[in-house]
C-alpha cells in the first residue's frame, strides 16, 4: 500500500491535492485504493481492537478520497463502529448515506462535505477496547448501551421509560421483519454462521444467499460482541409472529 501511495505521489497530477472525494474515476489512483482494500483485508486477522480501530480509519479514508464510494467500503464500516461502542456515530453513518444517496443534488466529489463518523472519539476508543479485549479472551463483553448511559434515561422511573421502552421493541421488531423481507437467508444464519463465514462470494444479487454470506463477513463480529443481540435474533426466529419475546 506505501509504495502505491508512493508512485501516485509522483504521479505529475498530483491527485492527493485535486483528486480529493473522486479517486475511482482518475484511473492512476486505483492500484492504490485496491492496495488499502487488501491492507484493511489483512488487518482482519489480527484480534485487538488496535486492529478494529485501522480497520475503521482505513475506510473512512477510503470514502473521503472516493466520496462516491466505488469500492464498498460504506458496506464494511457500521459493523467495526458498533464494535468499537460507537453506536450514534453508527447510525448518523448509515443515516447519512442512505439519504445522501437519494438526493440528486449531494455532490459527492466536493471533500468539504462532512462524512459522519470521521473523527475518531477517544474516550469510546478507550472503554471499547477493555470490552473488545475480554471478548477476545473468551468472555463475552458485556458492553453498557448508549440508552444506558444516558443520563436522562438513566435518572428515569420505571413508568416514565416505559413509553421509550416500548417505542424501542417496536424498532426492532420493525428492523427485523424488514431485513426479513430484504432477505430471507439472514437472520437464521445469525445463529449459526460457521459456513456462511467460510463462504467468499464473488458477486450477488439482492435477496439472495450470495448476499447474506457477504453482509455476514461484515458485521457478524458485531452481533457475536454485542451482548443480548443473538439472544433477540434466536427469539425471534422461535416466534415469527409480530410480537415476538424481547
Amino acid at each position: 500500500m506505501e509504495a502505491q501511495e508512493q508512485a501516485l505521489r509522483n504521479h505529475p497530477d498530483d491527485d492527493f491535492t485535486y483528486g480529493v472525494g473522486r479517486f475511482w474515476k482518475i484511473l492512476p489512483t486505483r492500484p492504490y485504493m485496491n492496495a488499502r482494500l487488501d491492507y484493511r483485508a489483512a488487518l482482519t486477522f489480527v484480534c485487538n481492537v488496535e486492529s478494529v480501530q485501522a480497520q475503521l480509519d482505513t475506510l473512512m479514508e477510503n470514502l473521503r478520497l472516493c466520496r462516491g464510494d466505488n469500492i464498498g467500503s460504506r458496506d464494511l464500516v457500521p459493523g467495526l463502529m458498533i464494535r468499537l461502542d460507537r453506536d450514534q456515530e453508527c447510525y448518523d453513518f448509515l443515516k447519512w448515506w442512505a439519504t445522501s444517496a437519494k438526493d440528486p443534488k449531494y455532490n459527492w466529489a466536493d471533500p468539504t462535505l462532512a462524512i459522519p463518523g470521521h473523527q475518531k472519539c477517544q474516550s469510546a476508543y478507550e472503554e471499547a477496547s477493555e470490552n473488545l479485549r475480554k471478548t477476545m479472551d473468551g468472555m463475552m463483553g458485556l458492553r453498557n448501551s448508549n440508552m444506558a448511559r444516558n443520563p436522562h434515561i438513566a435518572n428515569m422511573t420505571s413508568l416514565e421509560a416505559a413509553p421509550a421502552i416500548q417505542e424501542l421493541k417496536a424498532q426492532i421488531r420493525q428492523l427485523y421483519h424488514t431485513v426479513n423481507k430484504a432477505n430471507p437467508y439472514f437472520w437464521p444464519e445469525t445463529i449459526k454462521p460457521d459456513e456462511t463465514l467460510n463462504a467468499v462470494p464473488s458477486m450477488y444479487m439482492a435477496g439472495s444467499k450470495e448476499e447474506m454470506q457477504a453482509t455476514m463477513m461484515w458485521i457478524w463480529n458485531a452481533c457475536h460482541e454485542t451482548f443480548g443481540a443473538l439472544q433477540i435474533i434466536h427469539g425471534a426466529l422461535n416466534h415469527p409472529n409480530d410480537e415476538f419475546p424481547l
